[in-house]
């Protein structure tokens, strides 16, 4: 599972380095890096949960499925809930984050090798980059800044096992401008090839 809220109108902290259409482009170009690792390692199914039309076009033009949000879903916990819901019952429910845009099938499968019914891959800012949970039902979710060891926690008091899995490819999102330019700093992973070749295009500086 896949969140993606509509292009454009999410990464608002972006809003003062790129425009509306620079970052629905930025939003597509780094799901479809996400999908591409989540193909390689060989995943069942990749379903998007969809904020909008626009998330939508943006999942149908790399051929994944999407789910739309019902009307009046407010938060990505909800939209989640609802997209769960709506494909009915799965074995497990791995949620990444759509804008991983070093996430590679070797990150994925690690991830999925956790030996716990909840394997939690933080961001370096604590968030949330992939959320394995054996059953799909194993324990709530609880997005926003510090939701790993939230998750963690949810875990615990479902008493699930538990286990924070530190991977690279799950550790650098995009939130605010720093993110941005330092997305080819040398002591990261290799960046994705779409976004590579976007940040080509935008002529994203690099600060590394």
């Amino acid at each position: 599972m896949v969140p993606l809220r509509s292009p454009g109108e999410g990464k608002s902290r972006l809003a003062g380095t790129l425009s509306v259409e620079a970052r629905a482009a930025l939003a597509g170009a780094m799901l479809a890096d996400v999908a591409a690792a989540l193909r390689g390692a060989a995943v069942d199914r990749i379903v998007v949960a969809a904020g909008g039309p626009a998330a939508v076009a943006a999942a149908a033009a790399l051929g994944l499925e999407a789910v739309s949000d019902p009307p009046g879903t407010r938060g990505l916990d909800a939209a989640l809930a609802a997209a769960h819901a709506r494909i009915g019952p799965i074995g497990a429910s791995l949620v990444v984050a759509a804008d991983l845009p070093h996430l590679r099938p070797a990150d994925v499968a690690a991830l999925l090798a956790a030996d716990a019914h909840v394997a939690v891959a933080p961001t370096t800012d604590g968030g949330t980059g992939g959320l394995l949970r054996r059953p799909a039902d194993a324990c709530g979710t609880a997005y926003g800044p510090g939701s790993a060891q939230r998750h963690l926690d949810l875990a615990r008091a479902a008493g699930r096992r538990s286990q924070q899995v530190t991977v690279p490819g799950f550790a650098h999102d995009v939130d605010i401008a720093a993110d941005l330019t330092g997305l080819r700093c040398h002591d990261r992973p290799p960046l994705g090839t779409f976004t590579t070749a976007l940040l080509d295009q935008l002529d994203i500086a690099d600060a590394s």
